[in-house]
């Protein structure tokens, strides 16, 4: 069984490379990923870099190879990609099959720990870095769980090799804000240890043979739990390999896009204003040395005019012959752009909606179910039917072992459905199940997606309307008439 400090050595060695791994992603997911390409070219043709005074009442250029002054374009497609995936990857809570009250349980623990909101960013640090994880723990001085998201940048995980693969050993290292300490805590079965890091490298004191800075800080902490209660999320996990970012295998596609931005803005500018040119000019020739040309202030030779596009050219030389370059079009780039966002497509099976918005023309129900049908299926086999299921139903049995160590019940995650689903399908396909008699709070739960509280308030008012007396609804008028109209079983007679 390996030491403390032979298990805080092997995880912070894994936390490194994960780091390491993420670092890029990270970058192009938060848009600050740059094309050393881009920015050559950037500060060659719009060279320096304003930088404005505290106050903003002075401004300096700032020069160099990589300054520009103008930013180089980046267009997040990135965060599109990684954004897009989250949103759908939505987890409604956590049940366990045929038992209310212990799904009453889950759902508490699932909102008291704010997963309603923190489960979508667990998601997306995942896809981002290609894995999070969720640690649990018993509250203080009580007996709720509480369940906190970590990240792969902070925090690294050892599985067991065995069936079912559980996590057996947790490290998360962090830096105290108010000291500035490294601080630390390894989870193993049953207990927690805190971690600190020293000044100095410390022997394994239970004679391992390994050496750290990372030593115990303080005695180990009984967390009352059989096993390691944390769960990793990986929605790319292969078996064998590593898991992978989700940017990782666009991560080219990505960057041609930033640079076809890029090229954009010079076709665009440069395309813009007629580059001119002429030849057969007389160019003044320098008094002192007739062979070189008069030079001006600027460095560049003396023409008689600015050759500005603003400007008038002229000469008096026979000779001279003047014409106008034809400038790059746009449309080409737009194609390239295109081809780039079609392999960034095939690789995510995100629809066409996220890349390209055309206001001309609206699908239909149908043509947006076929469109979002690729991206559906991937989402619930990441999903509903993948790994990430997986990690929600483990995550809600250590909740249970730790507020109901008695239950023996399973644990469903209840997904939400990825479609993009159009209100007026909806209501159609609940009339028809209702008048199919099926009931009517499943109905509302499954297809509409209500809360609770509305589907209460709806079935209350559709139970009480059906058992009303519908004569006393209607108006004193029309009730007057109603009753002035003699009955098919009245005697003629007597009626008149």
């Amino acid at each position: 069984m390996p030491t403390i400090m032979q298990w805080t050595k092997h995880l912070l060695e894994k936390i490194d490379k994960q780091k390491a791994y993420s670092a890029g992603f990270q970058r192009r997911y938060a848009n600050e990923h740059i094309l050393p390409f881009l920015a050559r070219e950037y500060a060659e043709v719009y060279p320096g870099l304003i930088v404005a005074s505290a106050g903003g009442t002075e401004t300096a250029l700032v020069t160099g190879n990589m300054f520009s002054a103008l930013d180089v374009p980046k267009t997040g497609t990135a965060a599109v990609v990684v954004d897009a995936l989250t949103e759908r990857l939505l987890v409604g809570g956590l049940d366990a099959v045929d038992d209310k009250e212990t799904s009453k349980i889950l759902q508490n623990a699932w909102e008291g720990s704010d997963l309603d909101v923190m489960h979508q960013e667990g998601h997306r640090e995942a896809l981002i870095d290609s894995r999070a994880f969720a640690s649990a723990s018993r509250e203080k001085n009580g007996d709720r769980a509480v369940v906190g998201i970590e990240s792969a940048t902070q925090a690294a995980v050892h599985r067991s090799q065995a069936p079912p693969y559980d996590v057996d050993a947790y490290l998360k290292i962090w830096t105290d804000e108010w000291t500035g300490d490294r601080r630390g805590m390894l989870r193993l079965d049953g207990i927690d240890q805190p971690l600190r890091e020293d000044s100095v490298v410390h022997d394994d004191p239970q004679g391992s043979g390994v050496a750290s800075r990372w030593i115990p800080d303080g005695d180990p902490i009984s967390t009352g739990i059989k096993g390691v209660p944390v769960v990793e999320f990986a929605p790319r996990a292969r078996l064998l390999l590593e898991p992978t970012s989700e940017i990782d295998r666009i991560a080219t596609a990505v960057d041609v896009i930033d640079l076809i931005e890029g090229l954009m803005v010079f076709a665009g500018h440069f395309g813009a204003v007629p580059i001119r040119y002429g030849k057969g000019l007389d160019i003044p020739r320098d008094p002192k040395d007739p062979s070189k040309p008069l030079v001006g202030p600027d460095g560049k030779p003396v023409l008689g005019f600015k050759p500005r596009a603003d400007h008038f050219w002229g000469t008096t030389s026979k000779d001279a012959e003047f014409g106008q370059l034809e400038p790059a079009g746009l449309a080409s780039f737009v194609t390239w752009a295109d081809h780039a966002a079609g392999v960034i497509r095939r690789q995510t099976k995100l629809p066409s909606g996220y890349f390209s918005l055309d206001l001309k023309s609206h699908m239909t129900g149908e043509l947006l179910k076929v469109d979002e049908a690729p991206m559906v299926r991937r989402i619930n086999g990441m999903g509903r039917m993948g790994s990430l299921n997986q990690s929600w139903r483990r995550l809600g049995q250590i909740i249970l072992a730790i507020e109901v160590p008695s239950a023996r019940v399973r644990v469903a995650p209840r997904w939400v459905d990825p479609e993009t689903r159009i209100e007026s399908q909806q209501v159609d396909q609940a009339t028809k199940l209702i008048a199919s008699g099926y009931d009517m709070r499943v109905v509302a739960e499954r297809v509409l997606r209500w809360d609770p509280d509305v589907i209460d308030a709806a079935v209350g008012a559709a139970e009480s309307g059906a058992n009303a007396d519908v004569f006393a609804l209607l108006d004193p008028a029309t009730r007057a008439r109603l009753k002035a109209i003699p009955s098919a079983d009245s005697d003629p007679a007597a009626s008149a």
